[in-house]
């Protein structure tokens, strides 16, 4: 057990693969399972996934055992109805498909594919991940004009950052960087 870890080591997940977890900690990527007894119980929600911090039982022999899941500060979740049809299902259950993030991208094509109402959804959703949503708007090369979309976008998203961006140029990346650093 490491220092100020009494129930463990901590370490972060980085794949989920089916009942196999791998997991970054102080001893470099390594694979987990969870602890049967301490999940036996547990709903789908709090079973670990991709992002998830975790105590575990260290084990340098093979797999280690994940014991506990720490809280997570935001997730992306969706719907479980474990495989039957909404309408015949009494309970939802949440399935989390990731977990501690600092921020959302939204990317939208400026192109024929741009919805607003899109943006608007997937901002809604961003929201209640807990994380700070970013709008991205691609493929500034495409049109000589894109300042009413950008209008757009921005009445509909005060308050949160967008950018215009063209991969192909190179156009408007330098405004992303403050978010893909440390």
């Amino acid at each position: 057990m490491r220092q100020g870890y009494s129930e463990g080591i901590p370490a972060r997940v980085s794949a989920v693969h089916k009942e196999r977890y791998e997991l970054i900690c102080e001893h470099g990527t390594i694979y987990g399972r969870l602890k049967a007894s301490v999940y036996y119980d547990k709903k789908t929600e709090d079973f670990p996934t991709t992002g998830d911090f975790v105590l575990l039982d260290y084990n340098p022999d093979g797999d280690s055992r994940i014991i506990k899941t720490l809280p997570r500060k935001s997730k992306f979740a969706r719907n479980d109805f474990s495989g039957h049809a909404a309408a015949f299902v009494k309970t939802v259950i949440e399935q989390v498909v990731a977990a501690n993030f600092d921020y959302v991208f939204i990317l939208m094509s400026l192109n024929l594919n741009f919805n607003i109402r899109r943006i608007e959804r997937y901002l809604t959703l961003a929201w209640q991940s807990g994380a700070i949503p970013a709008v991205i708007l691609t493929k500034a090369d495409l049109l000589e004009d894109y300042s009413d979309k950008l209008r757009q976008v921005e009445a509909c998203a005060p308050g949160v950052p967008v950018f215009v961006i063209s991969s192909k140029t190179g156009y408007g990346l330098e405004g992303l960087k403050n978010f893909l650093e440390p």
